[in-house]
């Protein structure tokens, strides 16, 4: 695989993952329980691992 494609490919999954994510907070936040707040905290949390491993790559 070419080191272009690799990394359009690891740009759109990291585009669908954030996208997810983000999306799972926002459907979430409208109910109440701890349940739905675990859910939001593990979409948060895969934002914060989605930044994490983006900053690795240019520090």
């Amino acid at each position: 695989m070419k080191d272009s494609t690799r990394t359009a490919l690891l740009v759109g999954v990291r585009t669908l993952v954030a996208a997810a994510c983000v999306a799972l907070v926002v459907v979430e936040r409208r109910t109440i329980g701890w349940g739905h707040l675990g859910i939001m905290l593990l979409a948060l949390a895969g934002l914060m691992a989605l930044l994490a491993s983006y900053n690795r790559r240019y520090q």
